[in-house]
């Protein structure tokens, strides 16, 4: 029997392989702590502070159109990945 794939958020590099894998977020003292495996084989918790974000501010602050822009392409993405909940009844 084939291990079932744990739900993760994946970013691709430009030929398909995956960069980095998040598995999970948690809020500890204040950080945000991701659950992730990079490079499709090292695990680790990656911890993004509140001062890293300040530190980042100028990229968020100029293309926050663009992270907008993705944000309200979130729903559809959803709705199109979204089960049919009527397939898998049997009659």
């Amino acid at each position: 029997m084939a291990k079932k794939k744990k739900p993760a958020i994946a970013a691709h590099a430009e030929d398909g392989s995956p960069v980095v894998e998040i598995f999970a977020f948690e809020y500890e003292d204040g950080n945000l702590v991701m659950d992730c495996k990079a490079l499709g084989s090292m695990r680790m918790d990656v911890i993004i502070t509140p001062a890293d974000i300040t530190n980042g501010w100028p990229v968020l602050k100029r293309d926050w159109k663009v992270l907008l822009k993705f944000a309200k392409a979130i729903p559809g993405a959803i709705r199109k990945h979204k089960p049919d909940k009527n397939a898998s009844k049997t009659d």
